[in-house]
């Protein structure tokens, strides 16, 4: 039987070797021969520092008095002779457990090292890969705990005061909790669904910044298809995600209010069509006077108008109120599960909140209309539509009232950055009125005289301040700019259909009788006649009174002017009456 085991022993492909207690060699078998390249015999009786040099034999002796001292198995991995092999030695005991010898067993691990070797060059490889790709990229097992974490990720997590997480969960590592069991919730889902998710998180900071993340998971399956782990990838978007809000804010956003524009308004308004919204009002305004005010004053002035009445209408809306500016000058209000009776009443809010505001110029006024969509059967644009009817009746019946207010707001500002003054003004009036009667003019006549008088310079109003106030001789290009008063005025009486031939007048007072004057170049009696009487008693006024660039002169003098100018720039027949009307007041 010796021999059948020792044969047996001798002819293992492995190579192995017994010593005795004293670590020298008793048997080796001709594998452990063949690895050395030596015969037996240069084996048996020796120990092996006999045989190999200083650092093999140390290395062996020291684990064979490990074995010997702790009676129990060891293996390790040594690098000799060119190779890697792997070495157990275990203690050879009998029935009483006493110690007869000690075997090793040699394997050579050569390829499966080299092969280690290249998965961990590989490993490193994809590593460095991955830490070079943008974004945070982890691993997690079944039970949600980071098993890796490439270099960005766990610097995202350090930054947060989490030096390590592996082995930990995002319960763990977040203090939102909410979004931790989120992102678990996540995991579970693709757990049983064995599909990729992908959705965005928002990580919230105690300084108030926000970070958006887009976060992509994928499940890693096992050869059985079951899912063994979480692969995840974790990108800051929030660069693109605050250019996307920014895009999205102008692409919904007037820009020169700042409320909704006419896309929000089409877009929200299908979405209010929805059952849940139900009852929603719409408020419809127009304001009042943006086209006078754009006209004379320059659109930066209607700019700031409409900015006026934004302000208002955001101080009156309440949280579910939505401000949509839909045109120039036209604004809905849509009011999610409102009534009439609300519509109503943020209308008068809105009515008396104007009257606390002043622009410049004008009063504040807005046309107000509400309508209110009561069934999901109802289509939205005729409830709009019914809103829209109500504004422009409430205009037609307001319009008169607001062009006058309107009208005396602008001859009061003209006066305040002018000088022009009410004086002024008066004294025009009453001395065409005298010249209109001498004319026997009609009371209609008279009527519109007084306007055309009150109103000749209100064009003035949209030339700057500098220009109307200097000093000195106006430049060629100052006094062309000057020039434009005369349209700028035609243009505000004109906004009222009733006030056709002021406009006429007031279009025309600077046109002179041998057609040299502005704007038109009108001649004789193709210049509308309120507008010859104003010319002749406002040059006179003007001739008498003075200005900051004229000194005013006696009346004689003003006089002999009107004589020397007249059938040049004044009408003869009106020059002559108006001297009549000046000999008689003298008179008097």
């Amino acid at each position: 039987m010796y021999d059948i085991f020792k044969l047996l022993l001798d002819n293992i492909h492995y190579p192995m070797w017994i010593k005795d207690p004293d670590l020298n060699y008793i048997f080796v078998n001709k594998s452990y021969v063949n690895l050395h390249n030596k015969k037996k015999e240069n084996f048996i009786g020796l120990n092996t520092k006999d045989i190999f040099d200083n650092l093999i034999s140390e290395e062996y002796n020291n684990l064979c008095s490990e074995v010997l001292e702790e009676r129990k198995i060891v293996t390790k991995q040594l690098y000799i002779f060119n190779k890697y092999r792997e070495c157990t030695i275990f203690p050879i005991v009998n029935d009483d457990n006493k110690l007869l010898a000690i075997s090793g067993i040699v394997n050579d691990i050569s390829n499966i090292k080299e092969k280690e070797e290249e998965i961990e060059v590989q490993k490193n490889l994809i590593n460095q890969i991955i830490d070079t790709l943008p974004g945070e990229i982890f691993y997690k097992n079944k039970k949600h705990e980071y098993v890796y974490a490439n270099e960005e990720c766990k610097q995202f997590y350090k930054d947060k005061g989490i030096n390590n997480i592996i082995g930990k969960t995002d319960l763990d590592i977040n203090h939102n909790k909410v979004l931790a069991q989120k992102f678990i919730n996540d995991d579970e889902l693709i757990k049983n669904t064995k599909k990729s998710l992908q959705n965005d998180a928002v990580f919230e900071y105690k300084d108030g910044i926000k970070e958006y993340r887009q976060v992509a998971k994928k499940p890693i399956l096992d050869k059985n298809g079951d899912v063994n782990g979480i692969v995840g990838h974790s990108v800051n978007i929030t660069d693109r995600k605050l250019a996307e809000n920014r895009l999205k804010y102008l692409s919904y956003t007037d820009v020169l209010t700042g409320a909704y524009n006419r896309a929000y308004f089409d877009e929200r308004t299908e979405e209010l069509s929805k059952e849940k919204y139900l009852p929603v009002g719409i408020i419809m305004g127009d304001v009042n006077g943006l086209k006078l005010v754009n006209d004379t004053l320059g659109h930066l002035e209607g700019d700031k108008l409409l900015k006026l009445i934004t302000k208002v209408l955001q101080e009156v809306c309440h949280k579910k109120c939505e401000l949509c500016r839909i045109g120039g000058d036209e604004f809905v209000l849509l009011l999610p599960n409102t009534t009439q009776a609300e519509c109503e009443l943020i209308i008068k809010k809105i009515i008396k909140k104007c009257g606390e505001y002043k622009h410049k110029f004008i009063q504040l006024s807005i046309s107000l209309g509400a309508s209110i969509k009561e069934s999901v059967y109802e289509d939205i644009y005729d409830i709009f539509k019914e809103a829209e009817d109500k504004v422009y009746r409430q205009k037609l019946l307001q319009e008169k009232s607001i062009q006058s207010s309107i009208m005396y707001s602008l001859r009061t500002g003209l006066q305040a950055k002018s000088a022009e003054t009410e004086e002024h003004t008066e004294r025009v009036v009453q001395d065409a009125i005298k010249i209109g009667k001498k004319l026997n003019l009609e009371i209609a006549e008279l009527d519109e005289l007084t306007i055309v008088a009150q109103l000749h310079d209100i064009g003035k109003i949209g030339i700057s301040e500098d220009i109307l106030l200097k000093a000195g001789k106006l430049t060629e290009e100052e006094f062309e700019i000057m020039k434009t008063h005369t349209e700028k005025g035609f243009r505000i009486v004109q906004a009222s259909s009733e006030l056709k031939n002021v406009a006429q007048g007031v279009l025309s007072h600077h046109e002179r009788w041998d057609g040299s004057g502005y704007p038109r170049g009108l001649k004789g009696e193709e210049i509308p006649l309120l507008a010859r009487i104003v010319c002749v008693v406002d040059a006179y006024d003007v001739m008498t009174n003075g200005r900051v660039y004229k000194k005013a002169m006696s009346k004689t003098e003003a006089i002999e002017e009107l004589k020397r100018c007249s059938s040049k720039q004044f009408d003869p027949n009106i020059t002559r009456v108006f001297l009549e009307c000046l000999r008689e007041s003298e008179f008097k």
